[in-house]
């Protein structure tokens, strides 16, 4: 039968939808039921540093290159990084990632950072002594975390 000789009926669009739309389910009221899930988590505070040393030589009056400082630290409030060093250390400092901090000639040790923030960083060392250290000089680093530890 060709579509000339086909009857046509035209029935509302509202009645040929009507039966997918009684299939299907609403996803509005089954999407939230009222439940949820919270997760949450504690892992344990990691705050370090090391060094990678430059080649091994004196400590001479100048400029002495260090090596390569790696921090690394999870604390939500931030960290310090101190550094160990004999006492009577006059107009000396160090440079850290190029700033200059200066050494506290009448203690035995220095903050060198005070970072208000996690961070992983990797920069330069250098100490500037104003002149040669009259014996060996012993020098070390400990970071330390700020706030709570986990």
């Amino acid at each position: 039968m060709s579509m000339s000789g086909m009857k046509r009926y035209a029935l509302p669009l509202a009645l040929v939808l009507m039966p997918t739309a009684l299939l299907l389910p609403t996803t509005a009221a089954t999407a939230y039921d009222g439940a949820s899930i919270a997760v949450s988590g504690r892992v344990p505070t990691v705050c370090r540093v090391t060094m990678a040393a430059a080649p091994a030589h004196a400590i001479q009056a100048g400029a002495n290159d260090l090596g390569t400082i790696h921090e690394l630290c999870n604390s939500l409030a931030g960290y310090t990084v101190t550094l160990n060093h004999p006492a009577g250390l006059v107009n000396a400092w160090v440079e850290v990632g190029g700033v200059r901090v200066p050494l506290a000639s009448d203690r035995t040790h220095t903050v060198i950072v005070d970072n208000r923030a996690p961070a992983f960083r990797e920069r330069q060392l250098r100490l500037i002594l104003n002149q040669a250290p009259s014996e060996d000089m012993n020098l070390s680093l400990e970071a330390e975390p700020k706030g709570e530890v986990f």
